[in-house]
């Protein structure tokens, strides 16, 4: 192998790393507000479940007010801590009930309208069968509730991330224009689920940014989460119980593998925001020309497939997979020069 293809390969990845951002404002309103993060802790069931999922919510409140442009963020649990006081950022508000994740959901909703939309994380357990639940204390949620507490977004921005067993059923409940939903499992899908981990990795580290333009989309976070999950069942050797989907399309129906192609589930959710990882990330996308938008799809189908090709590189000829990866990050740095000079145009 020459030592100039390493070469290239690297200016290639340096040049698709500096590419300009995909702005966050594809999941603002107008206005370029963040929109409101509401993170629902479940019952454990057990002391330890308990604390597990309580522990999730705090790591996942302290990514999203870690961002350059923080989300209003609320956490509710199970159970109330003692002592912890209002001054701490991340202080649960309210214990999980139906009840107040109806008012969290009000209040990010706004008096006037839809608000800067919605960011929901249901962290816990669920359970299947003929009438499927969210464990809450109190009345558990089924996802018709879920539903009826939506409805008065319209079409706004919301994004719903279920993380928990059997989330699979409130998908066909939640799904319309506007909304991308994730679930961690199939609706039959009851073993606890490990998707949760990872998902708040890839919105807590850096790697979740997965094209690097300085925000992670619900896409990249779903991908993340779904392939770590993946890479444990097969290191572990064990059959995989969870199955995660992501709809987006609002047919109802989520995809295992998403993607960003006209029609399929993935559009919506390549574009929409979950958390903003740099200052330069922060500005409204809101001027986007449908052209950058097929160009910033386009670049992170790619993104998609430098994904795949490194981890099949263990079967690989290195020399292949190395002119590969130079093929697909010239073609990244290419479309990232062509969407750089549009928005210049429009600035």
């Amino acid at each position: 192998m020459s030592e100039e293809r390493p070469r290239r390969v690297g200016a290639a990845l340096l040049c698709a790393l500096a590419f300009g951002p995909v702005p966050a404002g594809a999941m603002q309103s107008g206005g370029g507000q963040v929109p409101a993060l509401v993170i629902v802790a479940g019952v454990g069931g057990t002391p330890e479940h308990r604390e597990r999922f309580s522990g999730w919510a705090r790591d996942l409140c302290a990514a999203a007010l870690r961002t350059p442009a923080p989300s209003r963020v609320r956490v509710l649990v199970e159970r109330l801590p003692e002592g912890g006081g209002p001054d701490e950022p991340c202080a649960p508000v309210a214990r999980s009930t139906q009840e107040e994740l109806a008012r969290e959901i009000e209040a990010a909703r706004g008096a006037g309208g839809t608000g800067d939309g919605l960011v929901l994380v249901l962290i816990g357990h669920g359970s299947a069968g003929g009438s499927p639940r969210f464990q809450l204390p109190g009345p558990d949620l089924s996802p018709e509730r879920l539903g009826e507490m939506l409805n008065g977004f319209g079409s706004g921005p919301v994004t719903v991330a279920h993380l928990g067993s059997a989330a699979g059923a409130f998908v066909p409940a939640l799904a319309g224009p506007g909304r991308v939903v994730l679930a961690a499992t199939r609706a039959g899908e009851t073993n606890e689920t490990r998707f949760p981990r990872h998902f708040i990795a890839a919105l807590a580290g850096d790697e979740g940014d997965r094209n690097k333009d300085g925000r992670v989309s619900a896409l990249e976070a779903f991908d993340f989460a779904r392939r770590g999950v993946e890479r444990e069942y097969e290191q572990e050797g064990l059959l995989r119980t969870e199955h995660a989907l992501l709809d987006d399309n609002g047919d109802g129906v989520g995809s295992l593998e998403p993607e960003m192609a006209a029609g399929r589930d993935g559009v919506l959710a390549g574009r929409r925001t979950l958390l903003v990882r740099t200052p330069e990330a922060v500005a409204d996308a809101s001027a986007d020309t449908p052209e950058i938008l097929r160009l910033v799809a386009e670049r992170d189908a790619l993104a998609s497939r430098v994904d795949a090709l490194r981890e099949a590189r263990e079967g690989m000829e290195e020399e292949t997979y190395l002119a590969e990866l130079e093929t697909l990050l010239l073609q990244i740095a290419e479309l990232a020069e062509r969407i750089a000079a549009l928005r210049e145009k429009i600035e």
